[in-house]
């Protein structure tokens, strides 16, 4: 991942000085070994003479994760040091900084990049995901066992597997589902794994409390004062708190839970679209359209002829 084939080295403690902004699409290009799935998703492998994070710090234009298989690294995640060792996932999110300080000569590890884009399309239930979202934004290091390696590790290579097939006609939606189904493994993982000194503060049980009403009202409140209201706080308080917490505004929440919900609809529950638009209390399936492709680039006729 040099660019133009150049090398190039930053001081020690650098923040931003001599980072590399990386996308998944330069990713797939300048690295051996690539299983690709268009610019949505990239599985590699990294060992010690092959991985350029150690020249320069870099920030990787969507979700990333390392599983660590042989060797020792230690791994700087936004200006903070952790030690890595095999049976552990590293967990990076959009432009964090990335460098690694230091790594054994035997160190190797998978290593999966994903964009925001194909996040957004696996339907995976908010309230679900929650957790894992907030415990790697302050622990990105997550230790597991031999077993729990050897799944994932299993689920990766099937992945990869699909990933070079010739079924064109249900390969993203088979690609899709696996990788749901790590998802949802790395999630009972965290579960049973929660380390106890990651405390919830203030903003953390209103942030908590904001995706609680999220899952239970999406399908017809859709403004940010709503939410707000029930909570006792300003509209202002909310969303600072909201976008302190995941980095992401309450109003973005609220779309991507209603797209999501949507998407859904659309895809599995046979339901014409303006029973859609009537069921997430839109005024009329004009409305719903609008509000649809704003959100996601193309009509509900036409994702729900795609699904």
């Amino acid at each position: 991942m040099a660019e133009n084939g150049k090398t190039a080295k930053a001081t020690s403690g650098s923040g931003r000085e001599g980072l590399h902004k990386v996308s998944i699409s330069r990713i797939k290009k300048e690295m051996n070994d690539v299983f690709y799935l268009s610019d949505d998703l990239v599985i590699t492998s990294l060992s010690a003479q092959n991985n350029t994070t150690a020249d320069y710090p870099a920030s990787i234009d969507g979700f990333s994760a390392i599983i660590m298989m042989t060797g020792e690294a230690t791994v700087s995640i936004d200006m903070q040091n952790y030690h890595v060792r095999p049976n552990a996932i590293v967990f990076f999110n959009p432009n964090s900084i990335i460098r690694t300080v230091k790594c054994s000569s035997n160190a190797a590890a998978y290593f999966l990049a994903f964009s925001k884009s194909f996040v957004n399309e696996i339907q995976i239930d908010l309230s679900t995901s929650l957790p894992v979202y907030m415990r790697f934004g302050k622990a990105p290091v997550l230790e597991v066992s031999p077993q729990d390696v050897e799944e994932i590790r299993q689920l990766f290579q099937l992945i990869k597997t699909m990933l070079r097939s010739d079924k064109e006609r249900y390969r993203h939606e088979i690609i899709r589902t696996l990788f749901t189904t790590a998802f949802y493994i790395i999630t009972e993982i965290n579960q049973r794994d929660r380390p106890g000194e990651l405390k919830q503060g203030r903003c953390e049980v209103l942030f908590n409390e904001f995706m609680s009403l999220l899952q239970q009202y999406n399908k017809r409140e859709r403004n940010v004062s709503f939410y707000a209201r029930q909570l006792n706080i300003t509209p202002k308080y909310l969303s600072s708190v909201v976008k302190e917490v995941s980095g992401k505004t309450a109003a973005r929440w609220i779309d991507e839970s209603v797209i999501l919900e949507a998407k859904t609809l659309l895809k599995y529950s046979g339901m014409s679209i303006q029973e859609i638009a009537y069921h997430l209390n839109f005024s009329t399936q004009s409305f719903f359209g609008k509000y649809f492709k704003q959100h996601t680039g193309t009509s509900p006729s036409r994702y729900k002829r795609k699904g």
